[in-house]
């Protein structure tokens, strides 16, 4: 029993260093994204025009919307991750990604046109990408390393979770006031969960 408690206390405070680094990054990423004034004075929305031509995507309707995009992608040169949205059939949307920068793409279907604009980059969109990027669907293997590296971290945070309750239950003085602290999230996260 001694050496499954040390491992376990090992294991929690090993995990807690690595976990460091990300526990940072979501924690910091989610300050700017609840409180975007207090760090930019940028407007996340603001986009500049880079250029608008003339260009006709060959969408097929029976064709799933990610697939139709990504070789509209391909044939602009453009490949790498993206979100496709189709608000309209005469309107299609792209974003293209990546950490750095972001370039979005407005297809005007009836005019057969394209206007492509990108966004004035500062470290505090950096750090909100980072918050949202995720998934197996993006096309490179790059973004699919980064799906697996987060699905580790959702493990480790976990495992990290349930060793720290192990440990707390191991020490009886101090079950009363975790079983507070306990009671206290649930009931917070319950009420937000009601009243959202």
């Amino acid at each position: 029993m001694k050496n499954l408690d040390r491992l376990l206390r090992r294991t929690h405070l090993y995990l807690g260093f690595a976990l460091l680094p990300w526990f940072m990054m979501y924690g910091f990423s989610s300050l700017l994204i609840s409180h975007p004034g207090w760090f930019s004075s940028d407007d996340a929305q603001n986009w500049t025009v880079i250029e608008e031509r003339e260009y006709h995507p060959q969408l097929d309707e029976s064709a799933d919307l990610r697939d139709s995009a990504e070789a509209i992608l391909a044939d602009l040169g453009m490949k790498g991750p993206f979100w496709a949205n189709q608000p309209s059939n005469e309107r299609l949307v792209l974003q293209r990604f990546s950490f750095w920068n972001s370039t979005r793409l407005t297809f005007d279907l009836a005019k057969g046109r394209v206007t492509v604009e990108g966004q004035p980059q500062s470290w505090d969109k950096v750090i909100k990408r980072m918050h949202f990027r995720g998934g197996f669907i993006q096309p490179t293997w790059a973004d699919f390393f980064w799906a697996i590296v987060v699905d580790l971290v959702c493990f480790a945070i976990l495992t990290w979770i349930a060793t720290g309750v192990y440990m707390w239950w191991k020490l009886k003085r101090l079950r009363r006031w975790g079983a507070v602290a306990i009671a206290a999230g649930a009931v917070s996260f319950i009420l937000f969960m009601i009243g959202l």
